[in-house]
Parts: structure tokens; sequence; C-alpha cells
């Protein structure tokens, strides 16, 4: 967008009359979502039939305006038909827009509706120019920036990879990065990626320091991850300033009477601001109407700086609804017997470690590949550099042992130039590459890296959109932790890549911008913070009694982890059956002697059952539990492969 064009005001409709009720407020465009496939899934009277959608895009351009589409749900190899069939009535529709998130339906859309535009929704976590430059590629025409990135970097990648950029200026947030939530899919089997979040971050938290007591300072106990609605009224002209193509207001589940009034106040300010900006100033009473009418507090996010505790409200005193209580998570279980194993097959074993010591202790006790890297730890500083990975890379290439460095999950513009900084140290080596974002495999292709894996982080669920990874250079894939059996199987029947499974080790909850330790003490990360971080563990404790531990990175980033490690050992015959090809360790936060327990435990088992030989599965059980001293738990891959989670609809208000 050029400075002296209007940006487009982009409303939310979950049903007709609250269309007409956007457009007649002031909406530019308005998007709205299907009965199936879109991120919001709850409420049952809410998003629009194949005949509604098409009445929409009449009434939009009757009127002269836009009308989006969002198919921006992550997909299952099981919906593929149905996504097919969706993008061929969308083309026969024709609207202006199709708002997506998993790269099969952009995929799929080039074939079936190659003239409507792709946008590529906030879920796709776009937080650099690599990444929005691999979307333009792929033919995305606009970015809807990360939230966790402010108006000035949004601005910078749209320059830099010469695409339009939509930002959020207002409604419900989370306090975890787009897509990088997993929380809700684990404990109760409704993805925060397939809209149907059961929004645990809304929960009562308490934050345990190292002493085992409740950490001190003020943010420390209540709903401490819960963030406020973002208002982003009152700086109109930063939005200008910072080229922000489309502003686009949250809501698909509310009422045309509570979106009606929220679009007018911005119609008006963008319209004042456009016609006179030197004498401009923020209308205060527009600005106390959307105050009184506030679902949550206000807060302006990650759109200036980091807020820190700014940005939660921790009494809870506004939440419109709780959709979920805390509850335990799938204990351990034993399969029967390994009669499913196909004879021979042993998937390779992995381990992700994070210092020398430990990736010695892996090889000698039988992995037959080493990650290292990812996102590093301030508990767990690593010692491992380029030319000591070089060198046990040669020297494990003999031994038909893969040696690769994780890039970390988020991919920033400092995190992007770094990356290419340490690609440049292994080139030319045997030294693999595993990319958790777009723009960091963009980066490691152009290194001419041989081996790279498209890891966990990119929520890979359907062959479809592993045939994109695969066109754009990745070589194996790890599949996305919110798989239960079923739908794993379903991946690995269909999928020409390798396919690896996390089988053991902490599971990832959420991905934050925010730093809950800091808040505790009214720091932020942008700011001068006493590091509380290093004095040792910290973790959330939930209302059930879990306790989750909180690993804050170099980058600032706080990790939250499931309360249980994943373990998939008493149930290792039913993945090589399944056709996994790798079963990965997550051990960076395990010593030598733990890794070397674990990797042992998990090579007698691998070996035993390509050979039909029997395996005490509970003793090695025993002995993981006792090396790591963490609680272990089924994760989501213990379910038959007949069945899966139980889903649940229910009619509630986002």
């Amino acid at each position: 967008m050029k400075r002296d064009a209007k940006p487009e005001i982009l409303a939310p409709a979950g049903t007709l009359d609250a269309l007409v009720a956007a457009f007649d407020a002031g909406a530019d465009a308005v998007y709205v979502g299907g009965k199936t496939l879109n991120m919001r899934m709850h409420r049952a009277s809410y998003n629009l039939t194949d005949g509604q959608v098409a009445e929409a895009v009449s009434l939009a351009h009757v009127r002269g305006k836009r009308l989006h589409v969002a198919m921006n749900s992550l997909v299952m190899e099981s919906e593929l038909p149905e996504v097919r069939a969706a993008l061929e009535r969308i083309g026969r529709i024709g609207p202006d827009a199709l708002i997506v998130q998993d790269l099969a339906v952009a995929s799929l859309a080039r074939e079936a509706c190659v003239h409507v535009p792709l946008h590529a929704s906030t879920m796709m976590n776009v937080h650099s120019a690599e990444t929005a430059l691999a979307l333009k590629f792929m033919g995305f025409r606009r970015i809807i920036a990360s939230r966790d990135i402010p108006l000035h970097e949004v601005r910078r990648i749209g320059e830099a990879a010469g695409i339009e950029t939509e930002y959020f200026v207002h409604g419900d947030m989370c306090i975890a990065h787009g897509s990088q939530c997993y929380l809700s899919a684990l404990l109760f089997g409704q993805s925060s990626n397939r809209g149907r979040c059961m929004k645990p971050c809304r929960w009562k938290w308490t934050l345990v320091g190292p002493d085992g007591e409740t950490a001190a300072g003020g943010l420390t106990t209540g709903h401490i991850l819960a963030r406020k609605d973002l208002c982003l009224f009152q700086h109109v002209p930063a939005l200008f300033q910072n080229d922000i193509a489309s502003l686009k207001i949250e809501g698909r589940m509310r009422t045309k009477e509570f979106l009606a009034p929220l679009i007018s106040a911005y119609r008006q300010a963008v319209d004042a601001y456009f016609a006179d900006p030197i004498h401009y100033a923020a209308d205060v009473e527009r600005m106390s109407e959307l105050w009184m009418r506030r679902i949550r507090e206000l807060t302006t996010s990650h759109a200036f700086t980091n807020p820190g505790a700014s940005s939660v409200d921790a009494s809870g005193s506004r939440e419109p609804r709780f959709f979920s209580r805390p509850q335990a998570e799938a204990e351990l279980s034993f399969s029967s017997g390994h009669e499913e194993q196909p004879a021979g097959h042993k998937p390779e074993l992995i381990a992700h470690v994070a210092t020398r010591a430990a990736a010695e202790a892996a090889a000698e006790a039988g992995a037959n590949a080493i990650y290292v890297g990812g996102d590093e730890w301030v508990r767990f500083p690593t010692d491992i550099d380029a030319k000591w990975l070089t060198a046990l890379a040669a020297q494990m290439k003999p031994r038909g042992v893969r040696v690769a460095y994780l890039g970390p999950r988020a991919g920033d513009e400092r995190d992007l130039a770094e990356w290419r900084g340490w690609l440049r140290q292994i080139a030319g080596s045997p030294v693999g590459a595993g990319v958790s974002t777009l723009g960091a495999l963009a980066a490691a292709q152009e290194m001419r890296v041989r081996d790279i894996l498209a890891d966990f982080s990119l929520n890979v669920a359907n062959s479809v959109a592993a045939d994109e990874l695969s066109t754009m250079g990745a070589t194996r894939l790890t599949a996305s932790v919110e798989l239960d059996m079923a739908e794993l199987a379903d991946l690995l029947a269909a999928c020409r890549l390798p396919v690896e499974v996390i089988g053991q080790g902490p599971l990832p909850a959420m991905l934050m911008e925010h730093c809950i330790i800091a808040a505790a003490t009214g720091h932020t990360p942008h700011g001068v913070c006493p590091m509380d971080c290093r004095r040792g563990p910290f973790v959330l404790r939930d209302e059930a009694g879990l306790a989750h531990r909180i690993e804050c990175d170099r980058r600032c980033r706080n990790h939250l982890y499931m309360a249980m490690d994943v373990c998939v050992l008493p149930n290792l015959a039913r993945l090589p059956a399944a056709g996994v090809s790798g079963i990965r360790i997550e051990a960076q936060f395990d010593e030598p002697p733990a890794v070397a327990v674990i990797v042992a435990a998990y090579r007698r088992a691998i070996d035993a059952l390509a050979e039909g030989a029997d395996f005490d599965a509970a003793e090695a059980v025993r002995a993981i539990a006792a090396a790591t001293g963490r609680p272990l738990g089924d994760g989501p891959l213990a379910y038959p492969l007949a069945e899966s989670r139980p889903k649940e609809d229910s009619d509630v208000i986002r």
C-alpha cells in the first residue's frame, strides 16, 4: 500500500445479518467462514452455508465491496476431498480473497480456483521477509502478519517482500504465537489450529519458582495468561505510516449489535485522518463508547513493543465464558503385544540433545540420527559450535548416523539473519538442517543444504502440504504433534517424504513472546530485566495440580510444556506398523547419563521388535522415568487406529 492510499477496513461476519450491518457501518470488505474448515468452529449457529456464502459475495459486489472467505484451518489427510470440493465451489462463487493457513489449501486452490487471490492467515506466523517472499512465490498476494511483531517490522516485511500487509487492529487475542499452541489439542482433542480451541490460556494458573513456592511478585497467580482484547483505535496514524493495507477486526462469533458501532468507529477514524492528517486527533467520544462496550480489558499488544504484564488481565473478571477446566493428561498405557510389527522394519532412532557430551552419549547408545540446536535455553547452555558439529558429522557418516542442526521455532528478521550465518559455517558439510518456518526453509535451500527436515512447528498433517514443502526443498518431515494414531496413519499412508514422530520427551504446549517470569515482577524482555529466569526452574501449576514447566530461550520467548513427557515405548510396535520413518527423542533438558539411558532403552526395544524377540517394556519405562525425573504419559499417539479422541461441539461465544 502507498501512504496516499486509504487502508481497507476488513470486518468479520458470522451471519448474513452481521455482514449487512458491517457494510452499513462502513466496512470496505468482510470476511466469513463456511460451516467447516475455518478457525471459528465453536458456535454451530454461526458461519455460513454454501448458499449463504454465494449470497454474501453477491451482496458485497452489488455494493461495490469485497468478500473474503476464510478456509484457514489445519487440514487432515481425510479432509482433502472435502477441501477440493469446497475450493471448486469457491471458484464458481468468485469471492475476492481466500484466507489460508494450510499449505494444502493453497496448493489445491491453484488448481481449483486460481483466479481467487490467496491471503496468508496470521496462523502462518509470518515474522520475516523471507517467509513472506516464500508465500509470494507460492501465489499469495497478502500476508496477515503475525500478532507478535510490532508495526514497524510489518512495514519492513511488506517493503522487502513487495507484498500487501494486513494487521489485526481490534478484538480477541491469543497469548501464544499463531499456530504454536497445542495444549487444547493434546488435552481435549480440540485443536486451536482447527478452530476448536478450549482456551486453556484463560484458566487460573500459579507461577511456582525454583524453591517450590509461589513466585514472588504481583502477577503470579490468577488468569495470568489471559490476554486482553486488542484495540488500536487511538493509533490509526501509526497504521497509515507503517503502510498497513488492511485493518482487520476480529469477531466472527460476535453479534451485529456489537460489531456495527465498532466498525463505524474505525471508519470514522480512517476517513478523518485521511482527509486531514495534520489536524487529526482520535475522537474521544468514539473511544469512550468502545471502552464502555468492551468485553475484556484493552491492550495495544505487540503493536509497538513487548507489553509484558500490561497485556494480560489476571482478575478474569471480564472473561465472557470459560470453555474448559484443567484435567489430567493421558497416563501411560501398555499394548498387548507386537503382532502388528512388519518383519525387519527398523525406524530410525533420533536423539535431539543440547551438548557435545549428550550427542556423544546418544551415538554410543545406538542413535541413528543426532539433532542439536533449535531453541537454545538460558538454563541449559550449549557448547556446540559449527567446527565441532561438522567434525562430528564427518565422523558419524561412515557409521550411517545422520547429524542435523535445527533452527528456532519462530523466525523473525534477527532469527533469519543468525540462521543464515550458521548455515554459512556448515556449508558443504554433511550436516543437515531442521527448519520451523518457510523463511528458514528457503534459506537452507538457497545455501544448498542437502538434507532439510521440515520440523513439527510447520504443523504438517496431510500429504499435499508435505508435497509443497518437498517442492521447496524439504527432504523429510516431523509430523504435527497434534495427530492421534488414526490421523498419523492417514498421513503416513499418503506421504511421499519420510515422516518422523516425537515419541519421547517433553511435548510443547505453547510458544509465547510474552515472558511469564518477567511479567511476575512487572518487567518485560524489551526493558531492563533482572533475568529471574536464570535462577532455576519455574513451572505453571493449573487448578488440577499439574505442573507445566516453563523454559526461556535465548530470545526471551517462553516455552510452556505439557505436564507429562510423551513415551511411546510401551506402544512402540504400532508406530513402525503405521510406516513411521523415525522415532525422535526430545532430550535437550537431559544430562548425558540420562540421554544414554533413554536412547539405549529405545534401541533395545526397536531391535527386539524387528527380531521378534521379547522386551521388558515396563522395566525400560521405569529406567526412563528414573533417569529424567519427569512423569510419563501417552500423549496423542496411544489412541487405537480405529478411534480418535472425542470431538465435542458447543454453542458458546468466543
